[in-house]
């Protein structure tokens, strides 16, 4: 770590790019801030307290930094083993979120005997209502209506994917058969690991790789592990082993040798499209969505917000630091209003949910890309 955070020549061409930075223009709440920091709590020369763990936890990894950084600094393995080191300052409504979260099997539990979570964290509701707790669980496999599939691939659902956003993986699991590929959903998967490795919990991190990594090597004979939720896929990216490459479920649609096997009605109508911070800083994949959503005929399809800015989810943040993300989440509120679209579309859970919030009640749909694009597919 001390090798990796002395690759910052603290030179501030992320500055202009970092969320908090701009909200507070403290040089504590930017990049090589918090950079700075990690290095003085690793060499012992300060002791975690209460103002380290929030200078760190403050931070909505969005990682914007690493991709304007010239060094290529890799922030988010210096953020995580900073939390790592304040983890015992770590707050109750942190720890019980990273408790509940990543274990869908307490989640559905909790959400039967009545959503008792609820009381301690209100602006987990509109998650609550999302929730599926009947949605049944994945096949372990699906093959296409063809005599010989095109390829097969490993679909990555994680912790909250059939719970929280079971249309999102249906439509996924529709697109990729219609394009020919035999569909593998690991019984074992697990949790990604984000929220135990952003709450300092590296140990757990680690486990969760492992178990992720062992389930589809188990798999075999994948072209590509697919994941759906742009925050899933950024950790997935960090794998050292996964039994084949990672793809976001987009980038692997848009290439050429699969969505010319797709194809769509026509869809009069007018879609807001927000490309998740991870999915444009840490996949590189915001194009493909864009080049997807033009595939169908009619469809106006238009990007909100500056390219690889924060909406404020920041996995937990819009919970448990609701008034940075809501400041941070205006400009993308108000861009959505001028364009006053049928259809609001994000790849990642958390930030579609956190956009959803601030509606009036007489929202546009909020959606997935992948359901949008499964409700016009041709399978005649």
């Amino acid at each position: 770590m001390i090798v990796e955070t002395a690759r910052c020549v603290k030179c501030g061409l992320c500055l202009a790019e970092c969320p908090t930075y701009g909200l507070t223009a403290s040089e504590a709440m930017s990049p090589r801030g918090r950079i700075t920091l990690v290095q003085a709590l690793a060499q012992g020369q300060i002791l975690p307290d209460d103002h380290s763990a929030e200078v760190l936890n403050s931070c909505l990894l969005c990682r914007r930094c690493e991709a304007m950084c010239p060094s290529e600094v890799q922030f988010a393995k210096i953020m995580d083993q900073g939390l790592s080191l304040v983890r015992s300052q770590q707050g109750i409504k942190s720890r019980l979120l990273n408790v509940v979260l990543p274990r869908p099997g307490l989640m559905r539990w909790l959400l039967r005997l009545g959503r008792p979570v609820l009381p301690v964290f209100p602006r987990l509701s509109i998650l609550a209502r999302q929730a599926r707790t009947d949605a049944p669980r994945p096949a372990p496999v699906y093959r296409p209506d063809i005599s010989k599939p095109v390829g097969r691939v490993g679909l990555f659902v994680g912790c909250t994917g059939s719970l929280f956003d079971s249309v999102a993986v249906d439509s996924a699991i529709s697109l990729l058969l219609r394009a020919g590929y035999e569909v593998a959903v690991p019984a074992k998967q697990v949790c990604c690991g984000a929220l135990d490795a952003h709450a300092g919990n590296i140990g757990r991190a680690v486990r969760l790789a492992a178990a992720n990594e062992a389930a589809f090597a188990a798999t075999g004979g994948l072209d590509a592990v697919i994941s759906i939720a742009s925050g899933c896929g950024a950790q997935l990216d960090a794998y050292e082993v996964l039994g084949a490459r990672h793809r976001d479920i987009a980038a692997f649609l848009a290439q050429e040798k699969v969505i010319s096997r797709l194809e769509f009605r026509p869809l009069p109508k007018s879609a807001a499209v927000h490309i998740p911070c991870t999915l444009e800083n840490v996949l590189h994949s915001g194009d493909a969505v864009m080049k997807l959503l033009a595939c169908i005929p009619e469809l106006k399809a238009e990007a909100v917000g500056k390219k690889g800015a924060c909406c404020g989810a920041g996995g937990t943040g819009a919970v448990l630091r609701p008034g940075v993300a809501e400041r941070l989440r205006e400009p993308f509120v108000r861009q959505i209003a001028d364009v006053s679209p049928d259809f609001v579309l994000s790849s990642n859970l958390s930030c579609r949910l956190h956009l959803q919030s601030a509606g009036d009640g007489q929202d546009p749909e909020y959606l997935h890309p992948v359901t949008l694009l499964a409700r016009q597919l041709i399978t005649d």
